[in-house]
């Protein structure tokens, strides 16, 4: 049997372990909509959680748990890669006739000073232009990051693109068919709203309507 100062001091320590537990819980949430974790796979809730976490028995225990689900469906593996996607809008095509290898080495290149100054740090798995060529105008590209939490950095640093010299290039989460169509029909709402005034007062934030009074005070994002 333990002696009473060690259980003690064990309790307090426990107690000190939920209490910190309990907090990055808390902080997780905050930066992740419940709606959003409530969508989110099984399989990369639990990488999420993974991300947040910093106690390195609780991050081996969260691997065998990954190995020990069963395995994805297809519609489950589709939404895991959604959640680590983002979509450039504004990257210039490269210009004339130049052959596809000299086109893709124009693209990775632009992509590479655009996660410089989002300050991502790794190498995206997946990107590629969206569509047609058209001469007309750029075409959209996706980029599809290693994890949720290179995700979530490029979205929240979304505003230094201002300062980093690209100005008509904008980022957002990769999106469905049915949430591009809200996406467009809220900022279509916002622009009526803001028609003449002196300064934009409706913007799209999160997937909602919100007054710039109702902004977090250092709001992130480009949109």
């Amino acid at each position: 049997m333990l002696p009473k100062t060690t259980r003690s001091t064990r309790s307090k320590l426990t107690g000190t372990q939920t209490t910190s537990i309990t907090t990055r819980s808390v902080d997780a949430s905050s930066q992740t909509p419940e709606s959003d974790l409530m969508q989110m796979p099984l399989e990369g809730l639990v990488r999420y959680i993974s991300e947040q976490n910093n106690d390195p028995l609780v991050g081996n225990l969260l691997e065998v748990l990954l190995h020990r689900l069963p395995k994805s469906s297809p519609l489950d593996l589709e939404l895991d890669k959604r959640w680590r996607s983002i979509v450039i809008s504004g990257l210039p095509e490269a210009d004339g006739e130049v052959s596809f290898q000299d086109r893709r080495t124009h693209l990775d290149n632009q992509v590479s000073e655009v996660l410089e100054a989002l300050k991502i740090e790794c190498r995206p798995v997946e990107l590629y232009r969206m569509g047609k060529l058209d001469l007309s105008r750029p075409r959209l590209v996706k980029v599809v990051l290693p994890s949720r939490f290179s995700w979530r950095t490029a979205l929240a640093n979304a505003r230094f693109l201002r300062t980093a010299g690209f100005s008509d290039v904008y980022i957002r989460k990769s999106m469905t068919a049915e949430e591009r169509k809200r996406e467009y029909e809220l900022r279509q709402t916002a622009r009526e709203r803001n028609r003449g005034k002196p300064q934009r007062e409706w913007v799209v934030y999160r997937s909602q309507l919100v007054h710039i009074s109702e902004l977090p005070r250092n709001r992130s994002g480009n949109a």
